[in-house]
């Protein structure tokens, strides 16, 4: 499998603009304070910045003489003062035609105004708005705490933004039988996300999946720590390698920047490929997102999410109980990378499913979802998934939502009719979230 972008390539860009009418001394301490925030702990290596003071047309051009525009995610303008919209022209003039997202910073002043700066972005935010640009606000000043858990969210955002756009999603097959709920239309993401929906069909592929027995034997090692119910162990692990090494040949063949696989039942429970489902656990952690169930707007999801940190591994995940009296649901799916098991793996005498318990620690579920009426929109919520161990069979775990009681997180993920995945990835998104939807121009259901 190969991936077309690599999230690393690309970095936020970061303008100063000021007014000749306000002292040219207090915007450059600025710019000599956010350039040491931005490279501080946290931020280093996600930006790009032009220290050049943009105050008329020709230092505005000196200004982005220093960026890269082609490889930028997006742009962060910061009104070092009050500036009028002539500058802003100017800005929108050197974008052209790129989608870049934009981000107006504006100063907090609490009492004397030396910069106006909140002021100038309000002027800016309301030009753009007339224009018919997306923006973001960002708000603080340098060394600011939430400023800068806000600037490293705008930066995730905008990497997966960048991933987004233009991605290639390879549709194996469709989606499962009857999961009707899943079903995406090519001409409604390519519309909305510029998204290529790549079909193809499980007999041409399935025909790929052809591999040396040494490649069988090699991931066989992959369950070397996992126990078998059936008693074989050896015999478990030959059948799952040999399965493993078989879709991963037929993957490979895959040009795309993630996969939505229609899993079940032909190929769950075809002779040559039992245990499907653990080997697909086993296939999340390559590069390239892995949707099971033909899940495609969960593939886009994984891959949003696998922007945010290169290093998470995203799952696809069901919200299958829930208990009240202890606020917690109950998470619970196949093909999650047993790199995230807190306890022993084991797999059932059919080698049908791989158990495990997830892990503790901050998590966070999400899902671009298009509604009834084919408009985008995203769901969000964070919270913990908890120490204590879940009797369910699968990948499963307690997960306790941050924001509302678990019961009101599932009672409106219902009401408002989305489909039964979210996606699963360990860390606090959120914020990032609410900035892509800013950025994509669509509503985020932050539950």
């Amino acid at each position: 499998m190969q991936t077309q972008k690599s999230p690393a390539d690309g970095r936020v860009g970061v303008v100063f603009v000021a007014s000749p009418l306000f002292p040219e001394a207090s915007a450059m301490e600025l710019i000599a304070r956010t350039s040491k925030h931005l490279g501080s702990e946290g931020l280093a290596d996600q930006f790009a910045v032009a220290s050049k003071l943009a105050r008329d047309r020709a230092s505005c051009t000196e200004a982005f003489a220093q960026l890269d525009l082609d490889k930028l995610d997006a742009l962060i303008i910061q009104l070092s003062t009050f500036a009028t919209a002539e500058l802003l022209h100017e800005v929108l003039s050197h974008l052209g035609e790129r989608r870049l997202p934009i981000a107006l910073w504006a100063l907090e002043e609490t009492d004397q105004i030396i910069t106006n700066s909140l002021c100038g972005v309000q002027l800016w935010a309301s030009t753009l708005t007339r224009f018919g640009h997306n923006f973001t606000l960002l708000l603080g000043n340098p060394d600011d705490t939430e400023l800068t858990t806000d600037l490293a969210a705008f930066a995730a955002a905008s990497r997966a933004h960048r991933r987004i756009r233009g991605a290639r999603i390879a549709l194996i097959g469709a989606h499962a039988d009857w999961f009707t709920n899943l079903a995406v239309d090519p001409w409604t993401i390519r519309r909305h996300l510029d998204v290529t929906i790549e079909q193809m069909t499980l007999v041409k592929f399935l025909d790929g999946c052809k591999v040396e027995p040494d490649a069988e034997a090699v991931a066989s090692k992959r369950w070397a720590e996992a126990s078998f119910d059936g008693g074989d162990d050896e015999a478990g692990r030959t059948t799952l390698g040999r399965t493993y090494a078989r879709l991963a040949a037929g993957l490979d063949k895959i040009k795309a920047d993630a996969i939505a696989i229609r899993d079940w039942p032909e190929i769950l429970y075809a002779e040559n490929f039992k245990g499907t489902w653990g080997a697909l656990g086993e296939l999340s952690d390559r590069s390239v997102p892995l949707a099971p169930e033909g899940d495609v707007m969960g593939a886009v999801t994984a891959l949003a999410a696998r922007a945010f940190d290169q290093a998470s591994l995203p799952f696809l995940t069901d919200i299958s109980g829930i208990d009240r009296h202890n606020d917690r649901l109950v998470l619970w799916h196949y093909g999650v990378s047993p790199r995230l098991a807190d306890g022993p793996r084991s797999l059932d005498p059919v080698l049908k499913q791989e158990t495990f318990p997830l892990k503790a620690g901050p998590l966070t579920l999400m899902r671009l979802s298009l509604r009834a009426d084919g408009q985008l929109r995203i769901f969000v919520s964070e919270g913990e998934m908890l120490a204590q161990k879940s009797q369910a069979n699968r990948a499963a775990g307690f997960f306790r939502p941050d924001a509302a009681d678990s019961e009101t997180l599932i009672r409106h993920f219902i009401d408002e009719g989305y489909e039964h995945h979210v996606t699963a990835v360990y860390g606090r998104w959120a914020t990032a979230v609410l900035h892509l939807g800013r950025q994509l121009g669509v509503q985020v259901d932050h539950v």
